[in-house]
């Protein structure tokens, strides 16, 4: 039976190397990739991995950003949120970035490998304290956090390569986000989606 591949992606390395193990000692998981920062993750990923447990707050950048970079170049990847936030709208945000599951760190192994097992099948995960909140509290329009970044970053006069490399994104990928924004904005260029989200009050 092929095991799941795992990257871990965590910057406490206690808490990490516990899990590691913890994961290592399943019959059908084992841990293949592990990095302590973004630039790591980029770094040590591997056809192995088939999916990437990360901690949200990474010391070196935002890893929702990184988890668009990952799905960018390997778009079989699952990834499963594993953090301190457990804000709805951020899960929400989260999910959007292309978040597959999510597990707050206080939550038991079992829920882990719960959510590692059920996006590895195809399902989204979400831990069972927040699904009742989940449905209760719909989505807000808007920008989201990483839109609202590019259209800052813009702003501050970065050109599109130092935006990308900024914010852990390809340059198709932020041409993309760019031109989502636009559409958003019901605007015709980012100049015009600038303007817009400032009378809007979203940046």
């Amino acid at each position: 039976m092929k095991k799941i591949g795992i990257m871990l992606v965590e910057d406490h390395n206690v808490f990490r190397e516990g899990l590691k193990k913890l994961l290592d000692m399943e019959d059908n998981m084992r841990v293949v990739a592990e990095a302590d920062s973004c630039a790591q993750a980029v770094q040590n990923i591997n056809q192995d991995v088939d999916v990437v447990l990360l901690d949200i707050g990474l010391p070196d950048g935002d890893g929702l950003n990184l988890c668009e970079l990952m799905t960018q170049t390997n778009p079989h990847l699952k990834l499963v949120a594993l953090t301190t936030y457990d804000d709805i709208t951020f899960i929400r945000k989260a999910m959007e970035r292309g978040i597959h599951g999510f597990v707050p760190k206080y939550a038991f192994f079992d829920e882990i490998k719960s959510a590692i097992n059920m996006v590895v099948k195809g399902s989204a995960y979400l831990y069972p304290s927040l699904q009742a909140e989940w449905l209760l509290k719909p989505s807000t329009p808007g920008l989201s956090d990483l839109e609202a970044n590019i259209l800052q970053l813009i702003a501050q006069g970065k050109n599109q390569k130092e935006v990308a490399a900024e914010l852990y994104l390809s340059l198709s990928t932020l041409r993309r986000r760019i031109k989502g924004i636009c559409t958003k904005l019901g605007a015709k260029a980012i100049e015009e989606a600038l303007a817009a989200a400032a009378r809007k009050g979203l940046l």
